[in-house]
C-alpha cells in the first residue's frame, strides 16, 4: 500500500514537472494545411512517421501532423531556427502542396510538449468529431487574416489523435 501511495505521489510529481517545463528559449509554432497530389499511401505515411521521429528528436521540434484523406494539417512548436529550417524542407516535399500557412506565433511554452504524431486513421473517429475537423481544415484554410491556433484548438486536435489511436 505504501508504494502504491509513493508511486502515485512520485507520479503526480513528474506530471507536475513536465507541465511546468519552460524551455530556455521562445517557443515558435507554426500551422499549415496543405493537400497531397495523391491519397499518401501507408508506406508514404511510414517513411514520414519514421524520418520525422528521428529528425524533429534531433531538432527539439515536437507537433502533430493529420492526415484526412487528401487533407494535411500540421502544427509544428520548438525553436524558430528549428522550425522554420523543417517548414522549409516539408514545403518542398512533392507529395503535397501547401494550401495556406496559417499562423506562426511566438509563445512562452509548447502546447503539444510531449507529441509527436502523424494520424493517418481517421475513419476510426466519430462522425461528428470528424465532421469537426473537417470544419476546423475549411476554417483555417479560408480564413482572411491569420488564424492563431488556440489551447482549445490544440486540445481538439489532440482528442481527433486519441480517438486514431483507439482500436476500432
Amino acid at each position: 500500500m505504501i508504494f502504491a501511495m509513493e508511486h502515485e505521489i512520485t507520479g503526480r510529481q513528474l506530471l507536475w514537472e513536465t507541465i511546468q517545463q519552460t524551455e530556455n528559449y521562445p517557443i515558435f509554432r507554426l500551422t499549415y494545411v496543405s493537400c497531397a497530389v495523391e491519397l499518401l499511401t501507408e508506406a508514404d505515411l511510414d517513411d514520414i512517421e519514421s524520418k520525422s521521429l528521428v529528425a524533429n528528436d534531433a531538432r527539439d521540434v515536437t507537433g502533430l501532423l493529420i492526415v484526412n484523406g487528401r487533407r494535411i494539417l500540421q502544427i509544428l512548436e520548438g525553436r524558430e531556427s528549428a522550425v522554420l529550417e523543417l517548414y522549409e524542407k516539408i514545403r518542398k516535399d512533392p507529395r503535397h502542396v501547401i494550401a495556406k500557412l496559417v499562423s506562426t506565433v511566438e509563445d512562452e511554452g509548447r502546447m503539444l510538449l510531449t507529441w509527436n504524431m502523424v494520424v493517418r486513421d481517421v475513419n476510426s473517429i466519430p462522425a461528428d468529431v470528424l465532421r469537426q475537423h473537417n470544419e476546423l481544415y475549411d476554417e483555417l484554410l479560408n480564413a482572411k487574416e491569420p488564424r492563431i491556433i488556440t489551447v482549445d484548438d490544440v486540445d481538439f486536435l489532440k482528442s481527433v489523435a486519441l480517438f486514431s489511436a483507439l482500436p476500432a
